[in-house]
């Protein structure tokens, strides 16, 4: 054991970039021979045996040197999850942005007050419910592109997975400030967090108008867009970081903007499967290296009252205007139904939230990776039950 441990010391983060993609596909293939586990549970549990909850053979410093990949994964996941957002479709339906305000609030108003309840301070119940918020669009466009489901349900959910990651980074944004202990005082506190929207928007805005001026000169060819793209990734995430903004936000910001304000359609969309596949594989490898089992006993209630009020919360929001985007009880119990799994951008969320406060990062960190891993058996079975039953299936019109 000495020697593995020895011989991650001496390895480029660039290998270490490699070795973690294969040790994540040989968990994912193993998981797979089970089939009621999917391969994100394999690709967390190679993470957690080599990490420094387990074996220890990979330790906190080294997870720390690529998070260079790490980033850029979830630049390309935010990216395209931004892509979802359509305004058009929100001008056509404007009780859908209300419908997702209640959801989204709800949740985190809920899984706040219940995290309190179990005696966690204000700061850890603000994080855990602002990552509550979040639906995971990488499930539900896979089951959407799977089932090719296609209609007002479908439509809705994607509409508000997008929403809800939207106001989840927005309020998350808002907390990492308080988050860091160097940071003191309420008028620091938001002087950053203005400095950190604004600027995050701003920056978008302006990579935009570079990809569109770049875009006019290599045309519509599908592979230099690709190219343009995971340039327009790095190089945001590398101003991002060097002017101090949000990465998150920058990206998620960015692909609106491509969807909503390209009139002219300069930038087409690209398909970027192999890539967010390299990424997710990438951040759940690092996230269950991050996972400790120190006071399991009190992570286990907390997870359970988690996956509970959250799915109360967002239910009770959909309900309460789903009169009012005239849905009937079947459509409504389905929206509810499709919305269960969680986002794997908050892996990305509890990588920043460690490196600006280790232990507070750490306190969520295996109640997160818990409730994630838990719906992600769960969640995709739910949403394929409810596009199935809502009829919107290709199945399902034959």
């Amino acid at each position: 054991m000495n020697f593995l441990s020895n011989f991650s010391t001496h390895i480029s983060p660039l290998a270490f970039f490699g070795l973690i993609l294969l040790l994540g596909l040989i968990g994912g293939e193993i998981t797979r021979l089970i089939r009621f586990i999917p391969k994100i549970s394999g690709y967390i549990a190679v993470g957690f045996i080599v990490g420094p909850g387990l074996f220890n053979i990979v330790n906190y410093s080294e997870i720390v040197d690529i998070k260079i990949f790490v980033d850029i994964s979830l630049g390309l996941i935010l990216f395209n999850l931004g892509r979802q957002l359509d305004f058009q479709w929100l001008r056509h339906d404007r009780n859908l942005f209300f419908m997702s305000l209640a959801e989204s609030g709800l949740t985190f108003i809920f899984v706040f007050s219940a995290f309190l309840l179990l005696g966690f301070s204000t700061l850890s119940s603000s994080f855990a419910a602002t990552i509550a918020m979040t639906t995971s669009p990488a499930v539900i466009m896979l089951i959407v592109n799977d089932l090719s489901s296609e209609g007002p349900i479908t439509r809705r959910t994607l509409m508000l997975t997008s929403l809800n990651n939207f106001w989840g980074l927005i309020i998350f944004t808002l907390l990492l400030p308080i988050a860091n202990p160097k940071i003191h005082g309420i008028a620091s506190i938001f002087e950053n967090y203005g400095f950190k929207v604004f600027g995050s928007v701003f920056l978008a805005f302006s990579i935009f108008l570079i990809s569109i001026f770049i875009g006019k000169i290599i045309g519509k060819k599908k592979q230099n867009q690709i190219i343009l793209f995971v340039s327009i990734v790095l190089l945001t995430i590398s101003l991002a970081n060097s002017l101090n903004f949000s990465i998150k936000l920058s990206l998620f910001v960015f692909g609106v903007i491509v969807r909503n304000f390209d009139r002219k359609h300069t930038l087409i969309e690209v398909d970027f499967e192999w890539g967010i596949r390299l990424a997710f594989i990438l951040l759940f490898v690092v996230t269950g290296m991050q996972i400790y089992l120190q006071g399991l006993a009190k992570t286990t209630l907390a997870v359970i009252v988690f996956l509970f009020v959250r799915s109360l919360a967002k239910s009770l929001g959909i309900w309460l205007f789903a009169k009012r985007s005239r849905l009937t009880t079947k459509q409504t119990v389905a929206i509810s139904l499709a919305l269960t799994p969680m986002a794997g951008v908050t892996f990305g969320m509890l990588s920043t939230l460690t490196d600006f406060n280790q232990d507070l990062g750490k306190q969520l960190t295996m109640i997160v990776v818990s409730v994630v891993a838990i719906l992600h058996i769960l969640g995709p079975i739910a949403t394929q039950y409810a596009f199935i039953k809502s009829d919107e299936t290709s199945s399902t019109k034959n």
